[in-house]
């Protein structure tokens, strides 16, 4: 049997937004909000998109949603940009993620 929901959206997706929202956060001395607006009238956005939208019914319909919408923008942007900037930017990117301390048991005589 599967898990039910949305499948998690793919590293590569979120990675690359991430990195572009904070290259352009630092490059034009914005926001990340501001960044993520900027980042959605790239001429390469649709592609990186489609991507997002492929496990879904009717991606075309998502993707242009996605670029024409102000709401949907801003949505998308609360409800995932602003958790992947802050997970590598911060105090958030002083944390390993990937790694757990193991407990060591000594035994004293």
């Amino acid at each position: 049997m599967g898990t039910r929901g949305r499948p998690k959206v793919s590293e590569f997706v979120e990675h690359c937004i991430a990195f572009k929202v904070i290259q352009y956060r630092k490059r034009y001395n914005e926001t990340s909000y501001k960044a993520w607006f900027r980042l959605v009238k790239h001429r390469a956005f649709k592609d990186l998109m489609k991507d997002h939208y492929k496990n879904t019914s009717h991606p075309e319909h998502w993707v242009q949603r996605l670029t024409t919408s102000f709401e949907a923008q801003k949505k998308f942007y609360t409800k995932h940009i602003k958790k992947w900037v802050n997970k590598r930017t911060g105090i958030g990117s002083l944390q390993d993620w990937s790694f757990k301390y193991k407990l060591i048991k000594t035994s004293r005589k």
